[in-house]
């Protein structure tokens, strides 16, 4: 979520000629963790702020991590891998309590947030996708949700979103070629042993999705588009499912994460807005003029999960094609030489879709186009509905 900010804050003023490298780099401790209400093993990311000409984050390893509420109940963080710091416990944030972020990093330095108390839950009601125009006039799916808040008091949301889809490759064949012996050339077809024709790939949104009813008359969400999906969309070819999750946040998180959306959004990270520092809740206990980037956020959620088939939306619309054009190679094997070519194109990665007896044709294809392992996994998610 903070990646991109916390690697441009590095300059001031306004740049005539822009000449690729950080000019003024400030070295910031990054934090992120949002606490919910799901009984879970809840996290917490520990970075570095880095300059753009570095490839990314800089995990901050081996600090003291805990989570302490207002009962002095007290929730320890180990680090399970670099910079991210897993609770020892499973737990739940808890309505009418205020929950507080400690850490202590490898150097001795101290850092504290805000106590902060989780808000009003508010389920989703309907998660729905529709044939929409979007705001460029592009025909697609929107995902949509509706939720009401009886009590008036959900004000702030933020969506999340995660992706799941299947991947069927054109070429797939349910035979493999096995290399005997290379002199003399020797070849066997078998059958595979291993799912190659149908797997599954997830893909969770980096997105900031805000939603600001405050100045409705009724607290409720209707017809929120969460995500777009436009027709050439390569995860709609086959089946597709999206979980969204709702996080109904508080308004001094909801204006840290709208802070943050308009960087992120912006068309050019160097035009008018320059990237200044983006005040958290999240302080240094040491040091009172030492600037820490992120937030600690507490949060109620509630998720819902739709199954979409592309022609179920859009019908009389050509599907997406595959992620890659793909094309066959046939090769005669009738003779030694031309089983040694058979051997050579094995070997260097092309795979066998099908082999014709009658003329000896090997026909072959690269794996992303037959192997759906390729680009997936063919472990089908237990969530998953054919």
């Amino acid at each position: 979520m903070f990646v991109l900010i916390s690697g441009i804050l590095m300059c001031n003023g306004c740049v005539e000629e822009f000449e690729f490298g950080t000019q003024n780099f400030e070295d910031l401790l990054v934090i992120e963790s949002t606490i919910t209400d799901e009984l879970k093993l809840q996290e917490v990311l520990i970075s570095r702020t880095f300059r753009l000409e570095n490839d990314g984050p800089l995990p901050e390893s081996n600090a003291t991590v805990s989570v302490i509420d207002d009962l002095q109940v007290e929730y320890v963080f180990n680090e399970a891998e670099p910079g991210r710091y897993v609770s020892v416990n499973m737990f739940e944030a808890l309505a009418g309590r205020s929950y507080q972020l400690q850490i202590t990093t490898n150097d001795g330095k101290s850092y504290s947030s805000r106590s902060s108390v989780l808000p009003q839950k508010t389920q989703i009601d309907n998660l729905y996708a529709e044939q929409v125009i979007n705001d460029d006039g592009v025909e697609g799916i929107g995902i949509f949700v509706d939720s009401f808040d009886p009590t008036g008091n959900a004000d702030f949301y933020r969506y999340e979103f995660i992706e799941t889809y299947q991947i069927i490759p054109p070429f797939y064949s349910d035979i493999t070629l096995e290399i005997l012996s290379n002199e003399p050339p020797v070849i066997d077809i078998g059958p595979r042993t291993r799912e190659e024709r149908v797997c599954y790939r997830t893909e969770i949104s980096n997105k900031i999705i805000l939603n600001n009813i405050g100045t409705l008359s009724e607290s409720n969400v209707n017809r929120f588009m969460v995500h777009f999906l436009p027709p050439d969309d390569e995860v709609l070819r086959n089946r597709y499912s999206i979980l969204v999750r709702q996080l109904v946040q508080s308004a001094e998180a909801n204006q840290f994460f709208e802070t943050l959306k308009e960087f992120s959004d912006s068309e050019s990270l160097f035009s008018q807005i320059q990237p200044g520092f983006i005040q958290g809740n999240i302080l240094s206990v040491n040091n009172a003029d030492e600037n820490v980037l992120g937030f600690f956020e507490v949060a109620t959620v509630s998720s819902e999960r739709v199954f979409i088939n592309f022609r179920d939306i859009l019908p009389g619309v050509f599907r997406p094609d595959f992620q890659v054009r793909c094309t066959l190679l046939t090769q005669r094997g009738a003779t030694n030489n031309g089983i040694r070519e058979v051997i050579r194109l094995a070997e260097t990665g092309f795979r066998l879709v099908t082999f014709d007896a009658t003329t000896n044709d090997y026909i072959f294809t690269t794996p992303i186009c037959t192997d759906c392992n390729v680009l997936g996994t063919n472990i089908r998610p237990d969530f998953w509905v054919d």
